[in-house]
């Protein structure tokens, strides 16, 4: 079990507020890592250390805490829809699944999100190379913003 201040030793932060800082957010990965000690201390497990290292990793490669965040929840969520989906098949021998026409079960949550976000980019992808398209067209030379392609 390892305490705040020794977390911030770790981790390699300047302060404890960054380790409570992270702690929050990604409260809900850790409460089962989480226990209270002597004088209400936070304490922390070692998988719950790990998960912050992870987090920590994450910040260190330039993202931000809350997007780092959201990275590790779509990553454990994943994880935890994998390990559902191989156990119910172990189970059964024959699993029906709805939803998702590729991998089989329905999709939600960061899953899902980012599932509609993909969409939406190939979509505008195409929009813009139908736009482009006119441009030329109906001009005879390419875009002004061609030449930093």
């Amino acid at each position: 079990m390892h305490t705040v201040p020794e977390l911030v030793k770790l981790l390699g932060l300047a302060t404890e507020n960054q380790v409570r800082n992270r702690i929050e957010a990604v409260r809900n990965l850790l409460v089962a890592t989480l226990r209270r000690g002597p004088n209400n201390q936070i304490l922390v497990t070692a998988d719950g250390l790990g998960i912050l290292r992870d987090l920590q990793s994450l910040c260190e490669t330039g993202h931000t805490l809350a997007d780092a965040a959201n990275i590790l929840r779509y990553r454990h969520e994943r994880t935890e829809k994998e390990i559902t989906v191989a156990s119910s098949a172990f189970a059964s021998d024959e699993v029906k699944l709805a939803g998702h026409p590729e991998t089989g079960w329905e999709e939600t949550g960061w899953e899902a999100l980012v599932g509609h976000l993909a969409a939406e980019v190939r979509e505008l992808s195409q929009r813009v190379a139908g736009l482009e398209a006119l441009v030329v067209r109906t001009t005879g030379q390419a875009g002004w913003w061609e030449r930093w392609r």
